[in-house]
């Protein structure tokens, strides 16, 4: 009885994505936590809080882009087999070297000077009004390394090793500019973007060693019932079995990967009994009190009825509930709402009470929490990826072939996803279609909100659009099942 009032009560799940984001707007306004300075390697994943700008140029100097010879390009113009042009190699410059100063562009002799130098090394110093910028560097298998002998009028006082050029070498040839790549002052970063792997380059090739970045969202997590048990780290269980058995908590360790996969920063609050309202009154007060968490989530007792305790404490709390119940299938209860934080800064806590069953807290989560974070961050949200629909199911025996079947295998449709006036989400797997022209998706065998072995196989979720009928071939919205997609989605 409590369940039909629930579905006619029950808020749309567009609405309630409108909702998610006004009350994230209300948060992003009232955070007093603005960046945090991390070290380069450790701002992957994370977002910049503003412009990143480059502090240097780079390279910071002329540099040879090959090994090879560094010359003023002018004086091999006219060189040709028939006219090859001579230098003496004044001097090897390595990198890490101070560059020497450019030499007159011929020796007392009268023959042309050049310097041998090695990809990555200077060149030599800039020329002065009297000397010629060296402005080149000739690939050292362009030129052959020739005696003194062949050298018309060479001094041997002066140096004995000599190379011959036989075509010419054009201006800047094999020389990276000073800033050519990065200049100072160039914006690297725009504020707002995700930091990845690929940024750490560019950023630490002009020294910088940290970056300011938003704030990572703290959420504190509770598992919510007295017949849930958790391990801690060595083992033993962190709370008593009781008489009438005991089920391992799979909700909390989900939420604590599945948020930080998205970018938050979870803590695992510990497990509330869910007959027990004063104590989960004094969790929330408590936690309300010390300014550590920018949202707060509780799965289970969110059902109205006896069971349910998590709104009525909520609401005595002083909490504004947005909504309870969501016309959506798995996940009709959900619940969110907004705290006032008793912290000094008077901050807003943002609660989410989601369903206990695990498949329904995993549909919350992607479907409710995720778009949350994103508003909150200002980010897009998941683009979806349209599929086209198979009514058969994906199995084990289809994705693990030479395993045996552990698993009942025989189709079945699964897809029981009620009537039309739901949003419902069903995990799946999409693939390629046999002619490879397409993406197609089947749902995963048993949908149960309560199983959790359909999660091994599955890479995506399929969001069914109130209203929409499930029909072969129909094009279906996904999204992937968690940040570290699998498949190639676009």
């Amino acid at each position: 009885m409590h369940a039909t009032h629930l579905n006619t009560m029950a808020m749309q799940y567009q609405a309630a994505l409108q909702e998610l984001q006004k009350a994230a707007y209300d948060m992003s306004q009232r955070r007093t936590r603005t960046e945090e300075l991390v070290r380069l390697e450790d701002s992957v994943g994370r977002t910049a809080a503003k412009d990143i700008l480059s502090p240097d140029s780079t390279p910071a100097f002329d540099t040879a882009a090959a090994d090879g010879f560094a010359m003023v390009s002018s004086h091999t113009i006219n060189a040709s087999p028939t006219n090859p042009v001579y230098f003496r190699v004044a001097g090897t410059i390595m990198p890490g070297d101070k560059p020497p100063p450019t030499p007159p562009c011929r020796g007392p002799d009268g023959v042309l000077q050049c310097y041998e130098i090695m990809v990555g090394a200077r060149f030599p110093d800039t020329a002065t009004e009297h000397l010629i910028q060296m402005d080149a560097c000739a690939w050292g298998t362009d030129v052959c390394e020739v005696s003194l002998s062949e050298v018309p009028k060479a001094d041997p006082k002066l140096g004995n090793r000599f190379i011959m050029l036989t075509k010419p070498v054009t201006h800047n040839a094999n020389r990276r500019r000073a800033g050519a790549d990065i200049g100072k002052g160039d914006r690297l970063i725009r504020a707002g973007i995700k930091i990845r792997s690929s940024h750490v380059l560019p950023l630490a090739s002009v020294g910088i060693r940290e970056v300011a970045v938003e704030p990572l969202i703290r959420v504190g997590v509770w598992s919510t019932g007295k017949e849930i048990v958790r391990s801690d780290v060595n083992g033993t269980i962190a709370t008593k079995r009781t008489d009438t058995g005991y089920t391992h908590d799979a909700d909390g360790p989900y939420l604590m990967a599945a948020l930080k996969e998205y970018g938050a920063e979870p803590h695992f609050l510990g497990l509330l009994p869910a007959d027990e309202p004063a104590t989960l009154e004094k969790a929330l007060r408590e936690t309300m009190a010390t300014d550590k968490f920018d949202i707060l989530v509780t799965t289970g007792s969110v059902t109205p009825g006896r069971s349910s305790l998590i709104r009525s404490v909520v609401e005595k709390l002083g909490g504004q509930v947005h909504f309870h119940g969501v016309a959506m299938r798995p996940g009709a209860t959900a619940m969110f709402a907004s705290l006032e934080s008793n912290a000094p800064n008077n901050g807003l806590i943002s609660f989410f009470g989601l369903p206990g069953d695990p498949c329904a807290m995993a549909a919350c989560f992607r479907f409710l929490i995720v778009p949350y974070l994103q508003f909150v961050r200002g980010e897009k949200l998941d683009e979806l990826l349209l599929t086209a629909l198979e009514l058969r199911c994906s199995t084990r025996l289809e994705s693990e072939p030479n395993m045996d079947a552990g698993a009942p295998v025989e189709a079945s449709m699964g897809n029981d996803c009620g009537p039309l006036c739901l949003d419902c989400f069903r995990h799946g797997r999409v693939t390629a279609s046999e002619d490879g022209r397409l993406k197609v998706v089947r749902m995963t065998k048993d949908q149960g909100p309560g199983k959790m072995y359909p999660f091994i196989d599955a890479n995506c979720w399929i969001h069914l659009p109130h209203g929409q009928e499930i029909v072969q071939g129909a094009m279906v919205p996904c999204l992937s099942l968690s940040a570290c997609r699998e498949e190639k989605w676009q």
